[in-house]
């Protein structure tokens, strides 16, 4: 159902303080779960917070590491589960936001392209990760009229680069990280990807991207915190103005 201000609510809500508030009463109990950070491991008992339940599920044999993504993504349980744990999980997830999904033949198209010129130190989950974001990001980019997009935290670029040169309609793209080595790392990937789509293959395979390749992906090194966000906001006006 929707608001009167458009959003879209799951079954079973007619206003948002409704929902609001159930997502409080079942979010209260493990609350705990979100404060979980995997480094703490090593110095808190995150594991002792588990109902027991959880945990003797978690390390028998009936469960091992190719069941937690479907739990986790689709909210799948098998019969060994317990029941307070399927019943945590249903929750969950009959409280989320509806979701509509981007057009699997627009999906199909991403995946193919990233197949054929982006898969440089891309593992498998990371291609699957990079096609389904840079299919969004592309997609709210023309939705909106955005001609520049701000990858903060862009790490090797593999976002970016797809989100940038996926499209003859692309956004132009700003790739920012704190780390010097990531920074150098995207720029040697961008020179390999650039290489590729100005290539002979890309060329008779009808590859059809963005005119101003070489502009259409900057990368800066900048810390990004509260304290720093207007050096961040500075560098987007001028990536924006410069109309490259």
């Amino acid at each position: 159902m929707a608001t009167d201000n458009g959003i879209e609510l799951p079954d079973g809500f007619s206003s948002a303080s409704e929902y609001a508030a159930e997502v409080k009463r079942v979010y209260s109990p493990y609350a705990f779960l979100a404060q979980m950070h995997i480094v703490d491991f090593l110095v808190r008992p995150h594991w002792e917070l588990l109902d027991v339940e959880w945990r003797d599920y978690f390390m028998s044999f009936e469960f091992d590491m190719s069941k937690l993504i479907p739990l986790a993504t689709h909210g799948q349980t098998d019969e060994a589960c317990p029941h307070s744990l399927r019943e945590f999980v249903g929750k969950m997830f009959s409280l989320q936001f509806p979701r509509q999904r981007i057009g699997d033949q627009g999906m199909s198209e991403e995946r193919e392209l990233v197949l054929k010129y982006f898969v440089d130190g891309m593992s498998e989950k990371k291609r699957e990760e990079v096609v389904d974001l840079a299919a969004l990001v592309g997609h709210v980019a023309r939705d909106t009229g955005s001609d520049l997009v701000v990858d903060v935290g862009a790490g090797q670029g593999y976002l970016s680069r797809v989100v940038a040169y996926g499209r003859a309609d692309a956004p132009r793209v700003l790739a920012v990280d704190f780390a010097e080595g990531q920074k150098r790392g995207a720029e040697v990937h961008q020179r390999r990807t650039l290489k590729r789509l100005k290539g002979k293959r890309a060329v008779a395979e009808g590859y059809q991207g963005p005119r101003d390749l070489e502009s259409r992906l900057v990368h800066r090194v900048l810390r990004v915190d509260l304290e720093s966000a207007g050096e961040l906001a500075t560098a987007a006006r001028e990536e924006a103005g410069s109309g490259r």
